[in-house]
């Protein structure tokens, strides 16, 4: 159990540790954002366009 609680405190110390959990944060947002736009319906152009076609 020590030997876990040690790698742990490493690990919360490290400064690739907290790297690594900005660039997760980081992707995560951006898939928030993505997410939200494939779901969303933002079309701008006028419903007659599309009746054109």
């Amino acid at each position: 159990m020590k030997v876990f609680t040690n790698l742990r405190q490493k690990m919360k110390n490290s400064k690739v540790w907290a790297y690594g959990k900005y660039v997760l944060l980081f992707y995560v947002l951006m898939m928030v954002i993505y997410g939200y736009f494939m779901m969303a319906n933002l079309s701008t152009a006028p419903k007659f366009i599309y009746a054109q076609f």
